[in-house]
């Protein structure tokens, strides 16, 4: 049997269910995380290693895991780690081994999303014209070169951290002066369109699967993270993909998106994260074959399926138990919570309790997060009042 390490640094709730995807693979499953993170609370992996909670500590113990260990497979879960791992590996070997790329003279676009769009244009892909501001000087350079509307990014960061779109010179300057961040921020022309998520898997930079959705509920803004998706039958896109694996090198899971510009019918290329993400495990409800056959015919050297994946149905909604239900509480959505009471759509068979381990943990955030919070919030407001 093949063997795997899962580590997770940031303790990404994302992680949790991959153990579940690679143990059905037929994979043993060994598990880097700190004490009781999300990665360990599950039933689905084969041995636990418990991480330090020092940073560097951790970097330490990781690579001597690396070192003396047949993995068959390294799998990084969150951002931070890419990027901890991209600044410190520089021995190509290595590289290669632990981080999702193949190919080492890319690595600018893990965790880096102006090193991200050099990418696509050194290689000819599709993305929106962008520039670079790290100064006042940088301002004029922006207006002249690029059109309204823009949107902004953190050079370094994740979930939608501080985005939006400026109209206008008179918006982007007063976005600036509000800014605080110590980092270069990306500006990208904004493109209207039809967004496009993509979950794929590549082995060594070959497509094997990949699945499209429509986003349909975001946590709070459309920056931020969605709990609601409808997946759907998009077979345009496999040239795209297939294209993108090759010309980057990805070896793992990556995380897409795409904007179709329906006046030129264009695919722009917006985003291309190469780690795991809370969708993936519920790729079994969508096609037979998904990603856990993906990886069980990488791993057992089996004739790969059509990367194009024949969909149970045209149209399949899902969404995520946990993290749908604090978007429900937070914007108290009583049409949200009936689809869950009453089955709505199927959606019973979403919920966790598969692994009554995994089950134990989310009630228990859910319950602090509804009960134990709020009545909290609400006693240090009274004692502030007297």
């Amino acid at each position: 049997m093949k063997k795997v390490l899962i580590a997770s640094l940031d303790n990404w709730d994302s992680c949790a269910e991959i153990p579940y995807i690679y143990k059905k693979a037929g994979c043993i499953v060994h598990v880097y995380c700190i004490k009781d993170g999300w990665l360990q609370t599950n039933k689905f992996h084969d041995k636990w290693i418990e991480a330090p909670s020092n940073k560097e500590l951790f970097l330490k113990v990781f690579i001597e895991i690396v070192n003396s260990n047949d993995y068959n497979l390294i799998l990084l879960t969150d951002e931070p780690l890419l990027k901890i791992l991209n600044e410190k590996i520089d021995n190509e070997e290595l590289f290669i081994k632990v981080m999702p790329l193949i190919k080492i003279e890319n690595r600018k676009m893990l965790s880096s999303k102006i090193g991200f769009s050099d990418f696509c244009i050194s290689n000819d892909i599709q993305t929106p014209k962008y520039a670079v501001y790290q100064s006042e000087g940088d301002i004029e350079n922006i207006i002249k070169n690029l059109q309204f509307p823009l949107i902004n990014k953190n050079e370094f960061s994740w979930g939608g951290t501080n985005m939006c779109i400026t109209n206008s010179k008179l918006e982007l300057l007063d976005l600036l002066n509000k800014s605080t961040v110590n980092q270069p921020i990306l500006f990208q022309e904004y493109i209207e369109g039809e967004e496009i998520r993509v979950d794929a898997y590549y082995f060594r930079g070959e497509l094997i699967v990949y699945f499209c959705a429509k986003v349909l509920n975001y946590a709070d803004n459309r920056f931020t993270y969605n709990t609601r998706r409808v997946y759907y039958k998009n077979p345009e896109i496999k040239t795209h993909l297939i294209e993108l694996g090759k010309k980057s090198g990805a070896n793992g899971f990556a995380n897409i998106n795409y904007i179709h510009e329906p006046k030129t019918d264009k695919y722009y290329l917006i985003e291309m994260d190469l780690r795991t993400n809370s969708w993936l495990a519920y790729s079994q409800y969508l096609s037979e074959n998904n990603f856990i056959t993906g990886i069980r015919n990488v791993i057992s050297n089996k004739e790969k399926a059509n990367p194009t994946p024949e969909l149970f149905k045209n149209n399949i909604e899902i969404a995520l138990f946990y993290k749908d239900l604090k978007r429900i509480y937070w914007h108290k959505d009583l049409k949200g919570l009936f689809r869950w009471i009453f089955n709505i759509k199927g959606y019973w068979k979403f919920l966790p309790l598969y692994d009554l381990k995994l089950s134990k943990l989310i009630f228990k955030n859910l319950f602090y997060e509804f009960v134990t919070h709020r009545i909290q919030t609400a006693f240090s407001k009274k004692t502030v009042k007297r």
